[in-house]
């Protein structure tokens, strides 16, 4: 297989998600460097679809995939549903062309049909686990005759294809993560190009495809360590330039086991469904790995792109911390537009039947509500909790606010009656009109204050109370503290 690429300098990197479930927080900090370092210099960010998992993939997780990806913002330049001069981009419309790669390694005798038994495979493992290396003669199919060959397949035997790998030597790389990495061969077992239902394994396919597609940088999870000294060795014999490696650290959990269900939201997906602002996510995910080299954290894609250096990646595994990534999305959420912030309350809103999709008055009201709670509006999922009460009779309420209402019976009804009689009902009237009735009975303010502010919005705490009132209407205050005066 001649070198497709041995002449450019230009930067292409990939993401190939295997299509068996929804898009993880790993794979998505991954996809995300290879796509902050193809915008940062100027390159090529190609998706490549990675089915030869044939059992486990799906339609269904490969939309998903695809989903996340365009949630995140992350747009490829060549791939699936864009195209491109390198494709197919899925694994399993390539298959005539691993096919001929592999009858090449046949020929060159660099690869070999082996027809080991499960028992035998068993009993190199052990020795390898127990040895620390494999010799030729751990290969007895490495060599066979063409006579024997035929024998074999004439019984039935089954096989698979490997690559052989060197007896002796070392393979070595310059990792962009961890520096300098050397694997000594004796120490690597050949390994399978071709399962024995004649599909591509990943270290193979994605040799060959790395190759055709010209890809010029591999970043990728450092639990692929150890296949890239395979990998390395095939592209030298397939007379491939060999890609720049560089092995991103993994991402665990609080425990520092690694990130999974248990500790929280693990998939993209999950997140898009949350309600996260994607470019939070993006921040986040951005820090698990890079290090801008200050006490920063609140960054925008444009300025990951602008700042990012593979030289600042870090090596060591990184913790995801979910109360960190919740503190930026309220961050991004506080820069966002107030159009933008409408737009997505409105539309948890709607979806939850709490507003009208078509009532232009509420509409322009949850802008001056959105205002009102300033920062205190931190996620979108919060969005039927913090806002029903500023739109519909039935809201969330805090049943351990309840206590204030104990003895409050009283107050409220007067309340209510000075409020039913306010002309106009705004902020400030409904302040002084409190204060007044307060004053008349000889008390302070809080003990009006507290029972008004839990009858009306369900909660004991909040924005200014006046403001709310005159947000959520006279009638509806005037109902709701008689109701809960009761």
């Amino acid at each position: 297989m001649a070198s497709a690429n041995s002449g450019t300098s230009k930067i292409r990197v990939r993401f190939a998600p295997s299509p068996t479930g929804t898009l993880h927080v790993g794979g998505a900090r991954t996809a995300l460097f290879n796509w902050l370092y193809a915008r940062s210099q100027g390159g090529t960010f190609v998706l490549r679809i990675e089915d030869t998992d044939q059992e486990r993939s799906s339609e269904e997780s490969h939309q998903q995939i695809l989903r996340s990806l365009r949630w995140l913002g992350l747009d490829w330049d060549e791939g699936p549903e864009v195209g491109g001069d390198h494709g197919p981009y899925v694994q399993s419309q390539r298959r005539a062309r691993y096919d001929a790669v592999i009858a090449e390694l046949l020929d060159r005798g660099i690869a070999y049909r082996d027809y080991s038994t499960a028992e035998e495979d068993e009993a190199r493992k052990l020795r390898l686990t127990e040895q620390g290396r494999l010799t030729a003669s751990d290969w007895p199919y490495r060599n066979l005759s063409e006579e024997q060959r035929r024998r074999y397949e004439a019984e039935g035997h089954a096989f698979t294809i490997r690559i052989a790998m060197p007896d002796e030597g070392h393979i070595r790389w310059t990792d962009l993560v961890h520096g300098d990495m050397d694997f000594d061969c004796a120490t690597l077992e050949d390994w399978i190009a071709v399962k024995s239902d004649g599909f591509p394994t990943y270290n193979f396919a994605c040799v060959v495809d790395d190759g055709q597609m010209e890809i010029s940088h591999v970043l990728r999870g450092d639990d692929h360590i150890s296949n890239t000294p395979r990998q390395i060795h095939l592209f030298r014999e397939l007379g491939l330039r060999v890609p720049k490696f560089g092995h991103l650290p993994m991402i665990l959990g609080p425990d520092k086991k690694r990130l999974s269900k248990r500790h929280g939201a693990a998939s993209v997906e999950e997140f898009r469904e949350g309600l996260w602002i994607s470019e939070a996510v993006v921040n986040y995910l951005a820090l698990l790995g890079w290090s801008p080299g200050n006490d920063r954290e609140f960054f925008t894609v444009e300025e990951i792109i602008k700042r990012l250096s593979l030289k600042r990646l870090n090596h060591t595994a990184a913790v995801f911390d979910y109360e960190k990534c919740r503190y930026l999305n309220g961050e991004h959420l506080k820069q966002m537009p107030l159009s933008q912030r409408v737009d997505r309350s409105w539309q948890v809103l709607a979806e939850a039947g709490v507003v009208e999709a078509d009532s232009e008055e509420d509409r322009e009201r949850l802008g001056r509500v959105l205002t009102l709670l300033g920062n205190r509006f931190r996620h979108f999922d919060q969005s039927v909790h913090h806002l029903s009460a500023y739109f519909a009779d039935d809201f969330p309420v805090d049943p351990e606010g309840a206590t204030v209402l104990e003895g409050a019976g009283p107050r409220l009804r007067a309340l209510a009656e000075r409020f039913a009689a306010l002309d106009p009902f705004d902020a400030a009237s409904t302040e002084a009109a409190l204060r007044a009735l307060a004053e008349d009975q000889g008390e302070k303010a809080g003990p009006y204050i507290h029972p008004c502010r839990y009858a009306v919005t369900g909660s004991t705490s909040g924005p200014s109370l006046f403001e709310a009132l005159e947000l959520i209407g006279q009638e509806r205050v005037v109902t709701r503290l008689r109701a809960t005066a009761v």
